[in-house]
């Protein structure tokens, strides 16, 4: 036990579930979810994707998706939902293309996505809830707003410069050129459309 006279968090009891994120709104969908029978699984997938719109720094449907699923008698699965090369990557066509290298942001340095397939995958073997529900949070912060949080305007400026060599990634996350600030209502309504 903490003392309880100096500063800090004391631990977190609870007795119908529990979720843990990096970002408050991904909490609030995984507690919604399973407020309405959903189980961990449906709670983890509805925070992924309510993560994806509202921290775009870090995780999104564009991406992996890794998990390990603990049944109640113990038994355990595991999901590696990483991204392979696309099947029709061939290392001679590079060769012929003078590519020697792949840097981090080149389209060849990126894989074939992975989370939403692993979503899938989950929600068939484990799901109680579809991704209508799921992904509703999700869809609905990118078509009517989300407020940037601090943290997510620290790490979304810092990626700026690189944003702005994308036109497309401009078009889509950046304002006049500019990462969004903190406090701002940010909008992603073409995420909306994908995620619908």
């Amino acid at each position: 036990m903490r003392n309880l006279h100096l500063p800090g968090r004391s631990p977190v009891y609870a007795t119908n579930g529990m979720v843990a994120t990096s970002h408050p709104l991904a909490c609030s969908s995984a507690l919604q979810a399973l407020r309405e029978g959903g189980n961990a699984v449906d709670a983890a997938i509805a925070a992924a994707a309510v993560a994806g719109v509202v921290e775009p720094q870090m995780t999104g449907i564009g991406g992996d998706c890794f998990c390990i699923v603990a049944e109640p008698d113990g038994r355990l699965y595991g999901l590696n939902g990483s991204g392979q090369a696309p099947m029709a990557a061939d290392a001679e066509w590079y060769q012929a293309q003078g590519i020697t290298s792949i840097g981090a942001h080149p389209a060849h340095s990126v894989t074939v996505p992975g989370a939403v397939r692993a979503w899938e995958t989950l929600l068939t073997r484990f799901g109680t809830l579809g991704f209508d529900r799921l992904l509703a949070d999700a869809i609905g912060y990118a078509r009517d707003g989300y407020v940037v949080a601090p943290r997510v305007a620290f790490d979304w400026a810092m990626h700026a410069d690189t944003l702005r060599g994308d036109a497309g990634a401009a078009q889509q996350l950046l304002a006049r050129g500019e990462a969004p600030t903190a406090g701002t209502v940010w909008r992603q309504p073409a995420l909306a459309a994908t995620l619908a």
